[in-house]
């Protein structure tokens, strides 16, 4: 098997869901660290990917880009276990799961933990109206979350799946925030769903630490 390369950095949720398949796959890879934050994105990702985002899978002899895409490929190309449901209709509901998570979650909680998270770590201060209007509108998502698709087994069904591997990651970020932990605890079914996904040995494997980072030790020195 040609060698998996996975560009993109440890602390990305999105490089992170990548890993997380691959790991449940048990799969080998390399993971080439692009750490944007501490000195911009490389001249090098545009090679990569046309917008010079992360993550790009590099397998083959080609390059792999967008995240839902990279663990659609890595489930069809290495079937066992298999990360998707059997029939077309559960296919399509598991993509649009992902394509909620993507559109409706993702940016809310990556504004809270830009602000709760990464701000104190580089040495800066929350914007705490910020806080308070990402809070507002996870209030309102993360019970459409638990009510729409938890619920009804689009995420936490009874096979794992690649839906379940994508909020994950995004889900882990959340509950490093007091902010979303207490968002958490509030909803019984979304809470229970984490306690079971959080004990998962690919998001043990693939934890980080940011301030093992240059852009974090600066400011922490």
């Amino acid at each position: 098997m040609s060698d998996l390369i996975l560009y993109g950095p440890a602390y990305s949720v999105y490089t992170r869901i990548v890993r997380t398949v691959l790991e449940e796959k048990g799969l080998a890879y390399r993971l080439e660290e692009v750490d944007f934050i501490s000195s911009g994105m490389p001249a090098t990702q545009k090679e990569r990917h046309p917008f010079g985002v992360v993550p790009v899978l590099a397998h083959d002899g080609e390059m792999f880009s967008e995240t839902a895409a990279i663990t659609r490929y890595l489930d069809e190309m290495f079937p066992e276990p298999s990360l998707c449901p059997s029939k077309p209709s559960e296919r399509a509901h598991m993509a649009a799961t992902i394509s909620v998570l993507d559109q409706y979650l993702w940016p809310d909680i990556r504004e809270l933990v830009t602000q709760s998270l990464i701000a104190p770590i580089a040495g800066g201060w929350p914007d705490d109206l910020v806080v308070a209007r990402m809070v507002k509108r996870l209030t309102g998502s993360l019970a459409i979350l638990e009510e729409h698709f938890i619920a009804i087994g689009l995420l936490g069904g009874v096979r794992l799946s690649l839906a379940d591997l994508h909020a994950g990651p995004m889900i882990a970020y959340l509950a490093e925030t007091i902010e979303g932990q207490v968002l958490l605890k509030e909803r019984a079914g979304l809470f229970a769903w984490w306690r079971e996904i959080k004990q998962l040995p690919s998001l043990a494997a693939t934890q980080f630490e940011l301030t093992d980072y240059p852009w974090a030790r600066r400011e922490t020195e």
